[in-house]
């Protein structure tokens, strides 16, 4: 999976991809701009990996889109 992380030091966002095994053991990525390990998870910057890379966001649900027919409230 790909989680995205922000930096609490500069600012910096990023995305790193990791296993869940390597999630729930304590990731801790280090800022790939200055190198802090002051760093904090952005959700809803996750993404799943499949054969063909990363889908989006929403993956197969339509998550984070928005147009005819997809109800009230998407937008």
């Amino acid at each position: 999976m790909t989680y995205e992380y922000q930096c609490e030091k500069c600012g910096n966002t990023f995305d790193v991809t990791a296993s869940i095994a390597e999630k729930a053991a304590g990731l801790e990525p280090a800022c790939p701009e200055c190198g802090s390990k002051q760093t904090s998870q952005l959700f809803g910057g996750v993404g799943i990996l499949s054969g063909a890379g990363t889908s989006s966001p929403g993956g197969s649900f339509g998550g984070g889109l928005c147009g005819p027919g997809r109800g009230s409230g998407c937008c």
